[in-house]
Parts: structure tokens; C-alpha cells; sequence
């Protein structure tokens, strides 16, 4: 597995263009459409670390690799033996690459509402938010990168999967998976979930 990240403010405004005419022409539309100069900028980011990463982890050129969508929604890199995730929030875009099913969820650190974990926290992890700084991104970052690696996506079974964390050490009610925080940023808050890999 192998994460890469960006922080936009420091990329020089002539290769997001570069970036964008890399990107095939769904993304583009979808670019086109985002009335928020610094969400385009992320989308674009976010794309150019998923090819590059892609890339590197095949061996080949970024113009061989055709991305495409499961019915869920969950982007894959058809006919290659790869897997990836990518998110953005604030500044920063990341992705991360595996050759098993991986997820990743990056958050900025921010103010929510005191009873926002109400929503996706079981009992016992809405005692972690209440009494674990940032607690609420942890928790809420580590879901995401859940049902980004199963391909499902968020639901309405959101608190069927829950959490204990203990310093690293993060223990999921779901077996089968292992989960880590990486360290991007320290006003962010970034969560990876990757199937683990069968013993022979």
C-alpha cells in the first residue's frame, strides 16, 4: 500500500490545466460543473494522484489507465490489478494504492455541532467523541473509509459498523479489515481501511 497526497496552495496554477486535460471526459464535465474554483482544484488534484499512483503501481504510462465505475459508484482501474481510493477536504487531495480493497478518508479539522455524531455513532463511540479530542473525525473518518473499501458507500446502516480505538490500535466490528491513521496534516484528520490479505 502506498498513500500520496497534496496540498493544493502549494501546486503552481499552470499544472492543474496540465492535470485537467489528463482527465477523461467524464471527470471533465464534472469539473466543468463545480462553481467552486477551489473544488475543481481538489477534483483535479485528487485525479492526478489516483493516475499517478495507478501508474507507479502497474509500471505503466498514466495514458494506458481508463477509469471506470462499479454501480455503486465506486471508481476502478479497469484490467489492471489495482485498487484505489482518493478524498479531498480543505487543501488537501489523497489517494491511496493497493493491491487488495482500500479505502481512505481525509478530513480538516474543524467545528461541528456538539450532537453531530448522534447521527453515525453507536453508544460506546459516542463516549470516545465526548471524551477524545477530535474524537468525531476519527470516528467519522474511519466509517468512510469502511464503505469506501467495501464499495457501498455511506447508508443507512452506517451504525452497524462501529469502532474502537485505542491510541493506534483500532479495533472494527466488521472482521476481516485493518484500519490506521496516516498523518497528513495535523489540522487534519486522515483514516485508511484496507481488506486484509488472506493467510496461505
Amino acid at each position: 500500500m502506498k498513500v500520496y497526497f497534496v496540498n493544493i496552495t502549494d501546486v503552481e496554477e499552470n499544472l492543474f490545466d496540465i492535470w485537467y486535460d489528463r482527465m477523461d471526459s467524464i471527470k471533465k464535465t464534472s469539473v466543468l460543473k463545480m462553481q467552486s474554483e477551489h473544488k475543481r482544484k481538489l477534483r483535479i488534484a485528487a485525479d492526478m494522484l489516483c493516475r499517478k499512483g495507478v501508474s507507479e503501481f502497474c509500471g505503466i504510462a498514466e495514458n494506458e489507465i481508463a477509469i471506470g465505475y462499479t454501480a455503486a459508484g465506486k471508481p476502478y482501474a479497469e484490467g489492471l490489478p489495482v485498487n484505489f481510493s482518493i478524498s479531498h477536504s480543505g487543501d488537501y487531495a489523497v489517494c491511496a494504492v493497493s493491491g487488495s480493497e482500500i479505502g481512505i478518508d481525509v478530513e480538516k479539522i474543524r467545528t461541528v455541532h456538539p450532537r453531530a455524531h448522534e447521527k453515525f455513532c453507536t453508544e460506546s463511540e459516542a463516549r470516545y467523541v465526548n471524551g477524545e479530542e477530535n474524537g468525531f473525525f476519527k470516528l467519522w473518518t474511519l466509517k468512510e473509509a469502511y464503505f469506501k473499501c467495501t464499495g457501498t458507500g455511506l447508508g443507512a446502516d452506517i451504525k452497524d459498523v462501529s469502532f474502537e480505538i485505542n491510541g493506534s490500535e483500532i479495533t472494527c466490528s466488521e472482521k476481516g479489515y485493518e484500519f490506521s491513521f496516516f498523518p497528513v496534516n495535523e489540522d487534519y484528520i486522515c483514516s485508511i481501511c484496507k481488506k486484509a490479505e488472506p493467510f496461505i
